[in-house]
């Protein structure tokens, strides 16, 4: 998986081999850091409210990874109970829901406090998830 930064700068190439997050500069595709992120990284997603940090989910880890932006790097492992699928943003970028398709529910993250602040059952594996924005033209 990987991921374009909001502002079109760097992109972000999940490693599933290597377990890592590497940052490639956007136009010369040039490396410019590695991450060690933890077993069976899946997706990535960056906050879209230009917020501080990123977010890398897992098959195979019961933490979620939050990358600070600028240099990515770990700022926070978020335990939140078992493997995760996908994260989407509120359009304010204050708030983050990951799916965790083994417990049946989606979890929500604070982005200011990297902590889990509450549970949605969900049913059967959720995998997918897109915050809509109403106010959105």
């Amino acid at each position: 998986m990987l991921r374009v930064s909001p502002d079109g700068s760097v992109v972000w190439v999940l490693t599933a081999g290597t377990s890592a997050n590497v940052v490639l500069d956007a136009e010369t595709m040039a490396t410019l850091h590695s991450e060690p992120v933890g077993r069976g990284p899946v997706q990535s997603a960056f906050n879209p409210a230009g917020g501080r940090y990123g977010l890398i989910t897992h098959l195979e880890e019961t933490f979620v990874v939050a990358l600070d932006r600028t240099t990515g790097q770990v700022a926070q492992r978020i335990e939140v109970g078992g493997p995760q699928a996908n994260a989407s943003f509120m359009p304010d970028g204050a708030v983050a829901y990951v799916t965790a398709p083994g417990r049946n529910e989606v979890v929500a993250i604070d982005m200011a406090e990297l902590a889990v602040v509450g549970r949605i059952a969900a049913g059967g594996g959720p995998t997918g998830l897109v915050v809509f924005d109403p106010n959105a033209a």
